[in-house]
């Protein structure tokens, strides 16, 4: 029994040495697919990240092109997404970019970052766009403009107008010209019913002689809200609406920064 156990231990012992190289192997292939495990996992978690850059790439060109008001499809949101449009310095999106892994290739993150900079802009413009009266309240002929004028009452003597009046139907819808909060509405000596409305940063229009208001202080319009009625109430000589803007607390021309249509053109 002894040399039986003495010669099966030999034997063993040979058969081990003899399959040492092919352990060592076996161990080798674990370690490399333990480590190509490890390269796929971040190669998922890094496909991820790229599924949620292009996500957040289509989202801000859907928004983009909403704000500009563009086609997504067209050449045009095409360049503003790669960032190459007229003299703008831009970064160009390529398929290497894409599908090259790793922080040696931002390309990415680049053009998200460009694009996230002029979503950032867009926004901001379009809200300060929003907030500029750059709409006439009603569709009409404008018979008296901002300035000096004849005295419609008694034909004798000159007198300022502060506003523009424009010729309507009585009733006609009267229209916000921007987004803005109501500061004003209710009854002026020489306006009658009165409405004004805050645009901020000192910008306030204000929409008089109606027949009706449809808004109340504190409200909030956006442009193109119907806010009140056309009419006759206060010092007025027909039906019409006077329309006026004030900035930091001064009268100016509402035509400065309105855009005329072909209606409202009269003698300008």
């Amino acid at each position: 029994i002894f040399i039986a156990l003495i010669s099966g231990n030999l034997y063993f012992n040979h058969y081990l040495r003899e399959l040492q190289p092919t352990i060592e192997h076996i161990t080798r292939l674990q370690s490399a697919i333990d480590e190509r495990d490890q390269e796929i996992s971040a190669l998922h978690a890094r496909s991820a990240e790229i599924n949620e850059d292009l996500a957040r790439i289509t989202e801000l060109e859907g928004k983009l092109s909403s704000i500009l008001q563009i086609n997504p499809t067209s050449p045009a949101s095409s360049a503003i997404s790669r960032g190459i449009s007229s003299g703008t310095p831009g970064f160009l999106l390529t398929e290497p970019a894409i599908q090259a892994p790793g922080p040696q290739n931002p390309g990415l993150k680049k053009h998200l970052s460009l694009l996230e900079n002029y979503y950032e802009a867009a926004v901001l413009q379009k809200e300060r766009l929003d907030r500029t009266p750059s709409i006439l309240p009603v569709e009409g002929e404008i018979t008296s403009f901002f300035g000096y004028r004849q005295n419609p009452f008694s034909g004798r003597s000159q007198e300022f107008h502060n506003g523009i009046d424009i010729a309507c139907n009585y009733g006609t819808p009267v229209l916000a010209t921007a987004n803005g909060i109501v500061t004003f509405s209710g009854w002026n000596p020489i306006f009658g019913l009165r409405i004004d409305i805050d645009h901020g940063e000192g910008v306030t229009t204000f929409y008089g002689h109606n027949s009706r208001l449809l808004v109340k202080k504190g409200d909030q319009v956006k442009r193109r809200d119907t806010i009140a009625y056309s009419g006759n109430t206060g010092r007025s000589t027909g039906a019409h609406l006077h329309y006026g803007t004030i900035v930091n607390g001064k009268t100016v021309d509402p035509l400065s920064f309105t855009i005329i249509t072909k209606e409202a053109q009269g003698n300008v």
